[in-house]
């Protein structure tokens, strides 16, 4: 075997075991986020649930107006590339300056968000409802703009960790910030708003030790760091021009969000909490898979477009979207058939309030969603791509057009009498827009142009009819009605139905990427029995 081909067949070898390892931490952190919900609905109303909810709202976009966008666009490609040519030192200086210059301007923004909390969330007031929520959501947030600064800190850490290819530093950092929000709702959650507030206050210590956890993790790299405050400096200038339209278009996912919350606050019905549970779990498989998978890819496709291995780079965006939508586009079936019969399995048990009609609405919105898992998926990981090219003006583009159709088709579809379905219906549609802005770009460079996916577009498509079929015709036979171990039930052997059933036509296809899970399954097998 050749030299490329070892280093290739190690770089495959060392992605996979990455990726897996985010998968699994992605895994746990949406399971704990669904407990959250769960508990959220137990320990509060209509009215605290809906201002809980709603107060993150601005909290996050601010987050990724003034971080997300910098970890993807500046901070990883920054030192991967760095450290791929022997320049880690001058990476470093780079991205002190840069992770200096922003602290304080996050501290600023978090501090005037705090004084100017309660005008600011009248944008969610409702002539059906009047003021209340949005008045509970601004209190809330007092002490969620202060998290803001402890998640940047967070996340710039998983960051610089990735650059260096330490995902197994990274990847279980959300499981403990979300395992200590939960511990915050049920110490403090009930229905006031002194409750309400000590709620959040308790969930902005939750990311104190998000922080902590990462520092503790990544210490032998973090403690490179040194606080450079020289916002002229050239080099940050050339960050920031870079990270400048990646630090709006990050936010552009949140932005959408809250239009879609506003549009919700305008039914008569309590539905903003509702609307949250059917985007934590369409955000399930799109965060285990196609998070997992284009944050691995990141720093590796800008190691390789470094250094113009550009065919390597086609390869490997194309071999990452299929592993990505193999499994997303199985999921959103599954999620658009089974709507409701999810969201009770997830959020419906004894001891919280979330009634039948509640789950049939957030099924509702589930069904509008479902199709974003697919397009989502390969937004992400384009996205990830343009990120790692240094092409950061390509997603703001993209998710510039978004901003403008998503209130757009929602008034549309309101209008046109499509009532809760309007708001996850438009999303989608929005982000299909989004999709096909980033794919025209993407292909307009030779060098890196994506080959051989209609075939598993193809293939993927006809596994998913069969077995949507075939679910169909279970959940005809094996309605979803019963008591809650009944329902558990019910659900998992519709799922492994599913499971078997596209696993068994993808195999019969040749699909490599079918053939990958099965092998490593049956190895495992064949370890244990030995």
């Amino acid at each position: 075997m050749s030299n490329k081909s070892v280093t290739r067949s190690k770089r495959t070898t060392s992605m996979t075991v990455a990726t897996a390892l985010m998968m699994i931490g992605f895994m746990f952190s949406k399971c704990s986020g669904f407990l959250r919900d769960i508990f959220v609905s137990a320990r509060f109303d209509d009215v605290y649930r809906d201002s809980f909810t709603l107060a993150f709202t601005i909290p996050d976009i601010v987050f990724d107006l003034l971080v997300g966008g910098a970890i993807q666009s500046a901070i990883t490609p920054t030192l991967a590339s760095a450290i791929a040519r022997g320049e880690e030192e001058k990476g470093w200086r780079a991205v002190n300056i840069f992770i200096s210059v922003f602290s304080v301007i996050v501290i600023t923004v978090c501090a005037l968000g705090v004084i100017f909390a309660e005008p600011m969330f009248m944008i969610f007031k409702s002539e059906e409802k009047g003021t209340e929520v949005a008045h509970l959501a601004a209190m809330a947030s007092k002490w969620l703009f202060p998290q803001v600064f402890f998640m940047m800190l967070a996340a710039l850490s998983i960051g610089i960790l990735n650059s260096h290819k330490r995902f197994g530093s990274t990847a279980f950092g959300p499981t403990v910030y979300n395992i200590c929000v939960l511990g915050s709702i049920l110490l403090f959650a009930g229905n006031s708003e002194n409750k309400l507030m000590m709620t959040t206050a308790g969930i902005m210590s939750a990311a104190l030790i998000y922080f902590l956890f990462q520092l503790l993790c990544g210490f032998d790299i973090l403690k490179n760091f040194r606080f450079r405050f020289e916002p002229k400096d050239k080099e940050f200038h050339m960050l920031v021009r870079k990270a400048l339209p990646i630090l709006i278009s990050a936010s552009v996912v949140r932005i959408n969000m809250a239009i879609l919350n506003i549009f919700a606050e305008q039914f008569p019905e309590h539905v903003t909490f509702l609307l949250r549970n059917a985007s934590t779990v369409w955000q399930l498989p799109y965060g285990i898979f196609a998070v997992a998978i284009g944050s691995v890819m990141l720093p590796s496709y800008a190691s390789l477009y470094g250094e113009k291995k550009f065919t390597e780079c086609s390869e490997l965006l194309a071999s990452r979207l299929k592993s990505a939508l193999f499994l997303t586009i199985p999921s959103a079936a599954f999620m658009f058939i089974m709507n409701a019969d999810v969201i009770k399995a997830v959020f419906q048990w004894p001891t919280n309030h979330y009634t039948d009609s509640d789950a049939e609405k957030a099924g509702l919105f589930l069904i509008g969603y479902a199709g974003a898992i697919v397009t989502h998926s390969m937004v992400y990981i384009f996205n990830q791509a343009f990120y790692a090219m240094g092409r950061t003006k390509v997603p703001l583009v993209a998710g510039s057009i978004c901003l403008i159709s998503n209130p757009l088709m929602c008034g549309f579809f309101i209008s046109r009498g499509l009532g809760l379905l309007s708001l996850t219906i438009a999303y989608t549609l929005t982000s299909c827009i989004q999709l096909a802005v980033l794919i025209v770009i993407y292909e307009k460079d030779k060098r890196i142009s994506l080959h051989g996916l209609l075939p598993f577009f193809v293939k993927a498509g006809a596994c998913t009819l069969i077995m949507s079929i075939v679910l169909f015709l279970i959940h005809e036979a094996l309605p979803g009605a019963g008591g809650k171990m009944i329902q558990l039930i019910k659900i998992s052997v519709k799922g492994l139905a599913c499971l078997f059933v596209y696993f068994g036509c993808a195999a019969l296809f040749k699909m490599p990427e079918a053939t990958e899970w099965i092998t490593k399954f049956k190895s495992k097998l064949l370890r244990k029995s030995h």
